[in-house]
């Protein structure tokens, strides 16, 4: 058993909880692996879509920072105890660093039938979001294919994600124009969907999204939106 202590920062992803219990050790990559597997939201402030530590946050074994260590192959002794801290500005750890919530975006500001597609953010950035379509047989059109609807919806949310993102939280905004191009099926796998601002003002903002599924481009899609 291996404890693992979460920053107050982060507990809104794991119902409020400072410390978490994973049967896993060994390395701390098996501890992140069981805690992507039982707090996905939590995973995801974690590492990143390649499984790669996010860079504004550090992790440490037993009271020594992993990247001075062996990064993820750092060994985990059972009773070992792992604690998760977000970088903030001058090193400081005294205050934590509030963190951009996107999924709570989702929940709070969209409609239930854009919520059932199973969009979750998977990385923010200060211009850019990166959201995750999951495969649903229920967005397969004939033929098997996912539905283009589908993708346009992920592709209009993950420009709002962006919005917010860059602006540090929600904020009104309405759809002035969307434009996509189809580059191949989809077929049986999820759909990383990232949005990039080309411009960002005060009433408007540009938009550019790729979608990719297994690592190939799937469709490209440029946005407008006017900020209400």
């Amino acid at each position: 058993m291996v404890t693992v202590l979460v920053p107050g920062a982060l507990r809104t992803e794991v119902g409020g909880a400072s410390k978490l219990e994973v049967q896993a050790d060994g390395t701390l990559r098996a501890v992140l692996d069981e805690v992507d597997q039982r707090w996905p939201r939590l995973g995801r402030r974690i590492r990143d879509e390649r499984g790669e530590l996010r860079r504004y946050v550090n992790v440490y074994v037993d009271g020594e920072d992993c990247r001075v260590l062996s990064g993820q192959e750092t060994p985990v002794a059972g009773g070992g105890e792992v604690q998760v801290l977000p970088s903030v500005a001058g090193g400081s750890v005294e205050q934590e660093a509030p963190v951009f919530d996107g999924d709570r975006v989702l929940a709070d500001n969209f409609a239930p039938w854009v919520r059932e597609l199973g969009l979750t953010v998977q990385e923010t950035g200060p211009d850019w979001a990166t959201l995750r379509l999951p495969w649903s047989d229920r967005l397969a059109r004939e033929g098997g294919a996912m539905s283009g609807q589908a993708l346009m919806a992920a592709a209009d949310t993950a420009t709002v994600i962006a919005v917010s993102a860059a602006r540090g939280g929600f904020v009104p905004m309405t759809t002035v124009q969307l434009s996509t191009t189809f580059q191949r099926p989809v077929l049986g796998s999820d759909v990383l969907v990232t949005a990039r601002l080309t411009k960002l003002g005060r009433t408007i903002a540009f938009a550019d999204i790729t979608m990719t599924a297994k690592g190939a481009l799937v469709a490209h899609a440029t946005t407008v939106y006017a900020l209400l």
